[in-house]
């Protein structure tokens, strides 16, 4: 990756942070979902440089927006995508990363584990028991994981969800492309 474009939320004292989140990521979603061909993984990334999964998980008030090309980002025009919440949000122009960065993060979709109680109740229904006996067969405890979320919306079906993102830091940077939240199993993104 060779150039960035910061997004920092503005605080506000009658919104949330979360929910100013969940209106961007809304909005960089369609911009991402546009600039991607239908057999190819997008060009550009995001990375949270203020993300914290141990205690209270948050992604911060900083998003970066990468790309290996500056034209790339001119071309999404992130601005033009988040004029309506331009009051709630600061954007920089395209910059050069960096010449030192202190290493490299893969940002992709963290699915949760599925609770005991929902397991029984598709188990349930799926095998024609009871949801008491299907219940039975799954243990009450689970380890869940604090990861970060944004709550979306789905245009398709009209349902809120949680799209959990998780950061793994990484020693070498690997570019294999991108999907349309600018996150990736695989690809890296430079942390600084």
């Amino acid at each position: 990756m060779k150039y960035y474009q910061e997004l920092t939320l503005l605080p506000d004292a009658e919104i949330s942070e979360n929910h100013i989140w969940s209106k961007l990521y809304q909005q960089l979603h369609l911009a991402l979902a546009t600039q991607m061909t239908e057999n190819e993984k997008g060009k550009v990334g995001v990375s949270f440089p203020q993300y914290e999964d141990s205690g209270k998980p948050r992604l911060g008030c900083k998003m970066r927006l990468f790309a290996e090309q500056e034209d790339d980002l001119a071309k999404m025009d992130i601005k033009r995508w988040l004029l309506r919440y331009q009051d709630y949000i600061h954007i920089t122009g395209i910059r050069p990363l960096p010449l030192k960065v202190k290493g490299y993060a893969v940002y992709r979709r963290y699915h949760q584990e599925a609770s005991p109680a929902h397991k029984a109740r598709r188990y349930a229904k799926r095998h024609g028991i009871s949801y008491d006996e299907a219940l039975k067969l799954f243990p009450r405890e689970t380890m869940t994981k604090k990861i970060p979320f944004v709550q979306m919306h789905s245009e398709t079906n009209q349902q809120k969800y949680r799209l959990c993102i998780e950061r793994i830091m990484q020693d070498k940077e690997k570019l294999m492309g991108f999907g349309s939240y600018g996150l990736d199993n695989l690809s890296t993104v430079p942390e600084f």
